[in-house]
C-alpha cells in the first residue's frame, strides 16, 4: 500500500499533537530529560556546582515543551 505525499502530510498534521502528548507522558521522556539537560548545561557552562546544576536543570525542564507545529 502506498500513500501519496499529500496524504502523509495530512496524517502527520492530524497525529502530531497526539504523538507529542503521548511522548511527554511516557516515563522514558522524563528519564531522557533528566539525563540530557545536565549534559547540555555542562556542555554550555563547563563544570558547575552540583546544587546549581540541579536547580538549573529543574528550571530548564519546566521551560522545555514538546509540541507540534
Amino acid at each position: 500500500m502506498t500513500l501519496s505525499n499529500a496524504t502523509i502530510i495530512k496524517l502527520a498534521d492530524a497525529l502530531s499533537d497526539d504523538v507529542a502528548s503521548y511522548i511527554t507522558q511516557d516515563e522514558r521522556f522524563f528519564d531522557l530529560m533528566v539525563e540530557l539537560i545536565p549534559d547540555a548545561i555542562h556542555a554550555k557552562l563547563g563544570d558547575v556546582d552540583v546544587q546549581i546544576a540541579a536547580e538549573l536543570s529543574m528550571c530548564i525542564s519546566e521551560r522545555i515543551a514538546l509540541k507540534s507545529y
